[in-house]
């Protein structure tokens, strides 16, 4: 078993539109240890979130607000997410801890940011990991790291399907049955699995493990590791 605190550092994304702010807070957060990405409109977040561990999303952005940003967020990923704002009224904020994980009021001190980050970075991150393969798990957050200790970023049905798969080790889990579980609420056909089955091995490198085996004519199999 590894512990995340073992890794490299965390990844944050900073979606924020003053320039200020964004790059005092990118300063505070290198010095810190923390790699940080930076986004200044609000504009084209899901293609920035490969890698990232937590999100800082300002709420009033030039071409979107933080609340609509966040909902796009949660269709496809898992992420915390603290809202920073000047707006200090008790709906806003409602809505904010609703919606993301924590809300903090503009001005701040970074010192009670960080220790709000690292709250946060803590429950979703700090649990044993169980070594899977060349992978490792963490089970309660249900997160997937490579070899290297990276974290896999994948879109929600990937997710879906991965866990559905790896918690039936050693079961062959048929088509309709995956189908069933992970498109519940609508029509598929064999080959948009296919797309996501050959997806998820791209993501965890298992042309060279074989762990995902397709048992033909019938659905996969997730061969339990033997560590």
């Amino acid at each position: 078993m590894k512990k995340r605190d073992e890794m490299k550092g965390f990844s944050v994304l900073i979606v924020e539109d003053d320039m200020m702010i964004r790059n005092s807070l990118k300063r505070f957060l290198e010095f810190k240890g923390f790699n940080v990405v930076i986004n200044d409109t609000g504009e084209n977040v899901i293609e920035q979130l490969d890698d990232i561990h937590l999100i800082l999303m300002d709420i009033m952005l030039p071409h979107n607000n933080g609340f609509s940003i966040t909902e796009e967020i949660r269709e496809s990923y898992h992420l915390p997410i603290i809202f920073m704002s000047a707006r200090n009224d008790i709906d806003t904020k409602l809505q904010g801890l609703q919606t993301g994980e924590d809300y903090i009021t503009k001005p701040f001190n970074p010192l009670e940011l960080e220790a709000r980050m690292n709250n946060l970075l803590n429950q979703f991150y700090d649990e044993d990991l169980k070594d899977f393969h060349h992978l490792s798990i963490d089970e309660v957050n249900k997160l997937v790291y490579d070899h290297q200790n990276n974290l896999i970023t994948f879109t929600k049905k990937e997710h879906d399907l991965f866990f559905y798969l790896y918690e039936n080790q050693n079961n062959i889990v048929s088509k309709e049955q995956i189908i069933n579980f992970v498109w519940s609420e609508s029509e598929i056909f064999d080959n948009i699995l296919n797309v996501y089955i050959k997806r998820i091995r791209d993501k965890i490198g298992d042309h060279e493990y074989k762990i995902i085996k397709t048992i033909y004519g019938i659905g996969y199999r997730v061969i339990k590791s033997e560590k």
